[in-house]
């Protein structure tokens, strides 16, 4: 890798240029999904998504997936190689949750889903689980109307803790394999944890149907 390469910087300018679009198309998309988990508990008296957390690529982190991946470092190249400049995150309570949400997502006719990746019934070795999925989502300019690709993340609460753990406890070339292990060890435990809690969830909307879910 150069040293230009490096040191390569993408001007603010085209930074602010670059994610104007992609922060239009992930509000679209987050308000849809807010939406669906609002249209979905008054019907069913029950919700999927804990929470949604959405978020733009800060122009430092852009460069640095550029120059990583030893590509140009522009604000045409990261439009044209990088497909999580715009971020969502939701989190839902159960696995069954998230299927739920992501078939309602993949129902909505204007959105195109570009790529997909379960890590849910394929973890990676390291135990990480969650669901990826790359949607295209139409923003209308002058010009003409553009697909941006949103990531969306989806994840039970449970996943989400032991990721977030794992970022902030594990550094890939320092961490220890004792480490390591211990959060795949992890991983199974809240996995059974949740399976356990979905359990006493069914038993007791079992005991008192009438109880309002919300």
């Amino acid at each position: 890798m150069s040293e230009e390469l490096k040191t390569s910087k993408i001007p603010r300018e085209d930074y602010e240029q670059l994610i104007d679009p992609y922060k239009e198309a992930m509000t679209r998309l987050e308000v849809r999904i807010n939406g669906l988990n609002e249209d979905y508990r008054k019907k069913y008296r029950d919700y999927p998504i804990h929470n949604v957390q959405a978020r733009i690529k800060s122009k430092k982190s852009i460069e640095h997936k550029l120059i990583r991946r030893e590509l140009e470092v522009s604000a045409y190249s990261a439009k044209d190689n990088l497909t999580d400049i715009a971020g969502i995150r939701v989190i839902c309570y159960f696995i069954e949750d998230i299927y739920t949400i992501l078939s309602l997502i993949k129902e909505q006719t204007d959105l195109l889903v570009l790529k997909e990746n379960d890590y849910i019934n394929y973890p990676k070795p390291s135990g990480y689980k969650s669901y990826h999925m790359v949607m295209g989502v139409p923003v209308y300019r002058v010009d003409g109307m553009q697909y941006y690709p949103v990531e969306i993340q989806f994840r039970t609460l449970s996943m989400d803790l032991w990721a977030s753990m794992e970022h902030r406890i594990c550094y890939k070339d320092e961490t220890s394999e004792e480490t390591l292990y211990a959060f795949r060890h992890y991983a199974s435990e809240l996995s059974e944890m949740e399976r356990r809690m979905k359990q006493l969830l069914t038993e007791t909307r079992r005991e008192n149907p009438k109880e309002p879910m919300v």
